[in-house]
């Protein structure tokens, strides 16, 4: 494979590079890496050499650079992971071979450099891109798994990234084609894992236990057994019977973590191993709803599931909260039709033919703004509940919980008929009015706090960005949004608001591109108000992430009129 042609004298835009400026240099290091690591007589060392070793560090700092912009690998990426995948799939197969022998030759922390240096393209890049370029032949499984429940008897052992690497691939060796019963080898001689007492010695069985064991663990294993679990538990072959069994389990292990062993750890609240139990499990389900293609195996488990969602034991805990948004959402958009979507945006995205027809063409596009009706989609009963749970965490303290519910709901509000998104329209904009003083037209924010503020105002942006702001309820909420723009209150001796102003700005960005002329009249009524405020905002805000967010929604504004 020739290499791209690059540029070698450009500049860079800074400090970010632009493209992979020592990929020559980083390729010859690879190919001395991969000659060091295939050496079969070496793997029955202990550790890497010390020279392989330097070399991975010197690789990894060269990676390191390109966090921010990780695309510039891209062109280079087939070439670097197919090569250290070679070698790591020749070790795999000897390792897999020689595990049955009494006195193992091959050494499990051998290739712990060539791990850690695919854990770092796995950060840098994204282990989606990485993963592209992973082998994933039908004689890959059982090797694979058998490694991974090797590496998995000490799991106190630092070779966390061979876990994590191991993990991910078998998550793609789990899409395969086919029935993973007619793969079984029906081996049962596997080391024996002290956290794990199942009696299943099916490939399937072992697999999903193997997964449960990574759920408890902090950092990366988590999120690559949750992938791995979650793409296992979608197949075909495993939904009439292990993904119930799952689902049930989880319920279980979160009801169990959540539950306080006595009254002083109820006051102390949850433990950092009973968060860890939670998180793992609230991961899974995340996945799972979103690999899913129908929820026709679920009906038996949602009031368990509902019930889980509205607990109280995960407070003070951001990360479980936001898990819970994400589950919610996505078990709701699995149990309603992907096909409403289109038939929500229609009224907002019309052609150019429309938008440039005459006024008999704009009278007809408000008509269909107002009084379009969406065919009848059958809404599930605990669908109000699902939307009331995500509704009262755009109240919450933490910007990624209120961020994660916004964006559900904009989500669901697409896939309902139109009577029930423009409800909920109104409810969030009734958030904004909760606590707040209107004195001749003016809206005083003083008892208002900015959590609430914050999390409508991202709700109707993403409410506006999917086409679901009718043009009456612009004229009830671009005032508000308006105001949102100068939120600020005094907290003693600071003030707090920023958050707010900067929500309010990409408000306006997207009411900006919603391009029905019903619309557009309703700004034209307000353009004034809305122009001033903007370019008050864009000039004298304390700060720059909101004067820029402010200037960006004017220049909007003024290139779509």
């Amino acid at each position: 494979m020739s290499d791209p042609v690059q540029n070698d004298n450009a500049e860079d835009v800074g400090s970010v590079p632009s493209f992979f400026r020592e990929h020559a240099e980083f390729l010859h290091l690879l190919d001395e890496v991969a000659t060091s690591a295939s050496n079969v007589e070496s793997w029955t060392l202990p550790n890497a050499p010390e020279e392989e070793m330097r070399l991975i560090r010197e690789m990894k700092k060269t990676l390191d650079v390109y966090q921010e912009q990780p695309t510039c690998l891209d062109p280079y990426l087939e070439r670097i992971v197919s090569r250290l995948m070679s070698v790591v799939q020749e070790y795999v197969y000897a390792f897999h071979d020689t595990m049955y022998k009494p006195e193992s030759p091959i050494t499990v922390t051998r290739m712990d450099g060539i791990f850690d240096l695919l854990y770092t393209l796995c950060k840098v890049r994204g282990y989606k891109v990485i993963l592209r370029f992973f082998p994933h032949g039908v004689a890959d499984v059982e090797p694979v798994f058998a490694t991974l429940w090797r590496f998995s008897v000490d799991l106190e052992a630092s070779n966390w990234p061979a876990r994590y690497t191991l993990l991910i691939w078998l998550s793609l060796l789990a899409m395969i084609p086919f029935d993973i019963e007619s793969i079984d080898s029906g081996t049962t001689d596997l080391p024996a894992i002290a956290e794990l007492g199942t009696s299943d010695v099916s490939l399937m069985g072992r697999w999903v236990e193997l997964g449960k064991l990574f759920l408890c663990k902090p950092g990366c294993e988590m999120e690559g057994a949750a992938v791995m679990l979650s793409r296992l538990l979608s197949r075909r072959d495993s939904a009439a019977v292990l993904r119930p069994e799952f689902i049930e389990w989880a319920a279980r292990e979160i009801t169990n973590a959540a539950r306080p062993i006595d009254t002083a750890a109820a006051n102390a609240g949850l433990q950092i191993g009973s968060v860890l139990r939670i998180n793992g499990a609230l991961r899974v389900l995340c996945h799972l709803f979103s690999a899913m293609d129908s929820h026709a195996t679920l009906d038996a488990q949602i009031p368990m599931l509902l019930d889980i969602f509205q607990m109280d034991a995960f407070d003070q805990h951001s990360i479980t909260r936001k898990l819970i948004s994400k589950a919610v959402q996505r078990l709701a958009l699995l149990m309603l039709p992907a096909t409403n979507a289109e038939m929500g945006r229609a009224y907002a995205r019309p052609s150019l033919r429309e938008n440039l027809s005459n006024n008999a063409g704009a009278a007809s596009d408000s008509m269909r703004d107002d009084e379009a009706e969406s065919p009848d989609v059958e809404v599930p009963l605990e669908m109000e509940a699902f939307v009331g749970i995500l509704l009262q965490k755009l109240h919450d303290k933490d910007t990624i919980v209120r961020w994660s519910a916004a964006k559900g709901i904009g989500r669901i509000s697409e896939r309902l008929p139109m009577a029930l998104a423009r409800e909920i329209v109104l409810a969030v904009g009734d958030i904004l009015k909760d606590e707040t003083l209107v004195d001749n037209g003016l809206i005083d924010v003083a008892m208002t706090t900015e959590y609430s503020w914050h999390g409508a105002l991202l709700c109707l942006a993403e409410l506006s960005r999917r086409g679901m702001l009718y043009a009456q309820a612009l004229r009830q909420i671009v005032p508000w949004v308006v105001r949102g723009l100068t939120y600020e209150i005094q907290r003693g001796d600071y003030s707090v608001g920023s958050n707010v102003r900067d929500a309010a700005c990409y408000v306006m960005w997207s009411l900006a591109r919603i391009p029905n002329p019903s619309s557009k009249r309703v700004f034209a009524e307000m353009s004034v108000e809305m122009a001033t405020t903007l370019i008050s905002v864009a000039v004298f805000d304390r700060e720059s992430n909101v004067r820029r967010a402010a200037s960006a929604a004017f220049q909007e504004h003024v290139g779509r009129q």
